[in-house]
């Protein structure tokens, strides 16, 4: 029999958040997401671009650098699909790779001109969804939610 263990109460006596207060931060995040996964959307739409086609380009435009199979694993794609998509972005112009400088078998990914340029609309699109939040916001709650972010995706690295 399970131990009778009451979800709500602090994890620490010491922290001010209780379970209630993170789940809703959690849903919160995963809100946010699924509003700039709308903005995304709806560019992506207007630039002819598929769904695993922009997955990428993103990725890559605001990852620079990453290696094939780094990006590849990070975006959590089969190799057939990653393999096909990149592929054809490659054969569109709008991708381009060069050999890394550690490892000579591994090949970076940056946008091209053309990658740039096509993104460029989305980039804008994100930045005026955030930039609306951020004005209500205010300064300090994006300097503490900057910070909260960098620690949760250093914990994921």
């Amino acid at each position: 029999m399970a131990p009778n263990v009451n979800i709500n109460r602090p994890f620490d006596a010491r922290l001010f958040l209780v379970d209630q207060e993170i789940d809703r931060g959690v849903g919160m995040m995963l809100a946010g997401e699924r509003e700039l996964a709308a903005v995304i959307e709806t560019a992506r739409k207007g630039a002819g671009l598929s769904k695993a086609e922009v997955q990428i380009l993103i990725a890559i435009r605001y990852q620079p650098g990453l290696t094939v199979g780094d990006l590849r694993v990070s975006l959590s794609m089969t190799t057939p699909t990653f393999a096909r998509v990149i592929g054809e972005l490659d054969k569109r112009g709008l991708i381009a790779r060069d050999r890394a400088k550690s490892d000579r078998r591994k090949r970076r990914l940056s946008l091209s001109d053309a990658g740039t340029t096509l993104t460029t609309p989305i980039a804008i699109q994100l930045r005026e969804r955030l930039r609306q939040a951020y004005r209500v916001a205010g300064p300090d709650a994006i300097a503490g939610a900057t910070t909260f972010l960098q620690v949760l995706k250093d914990q994921s690295d």
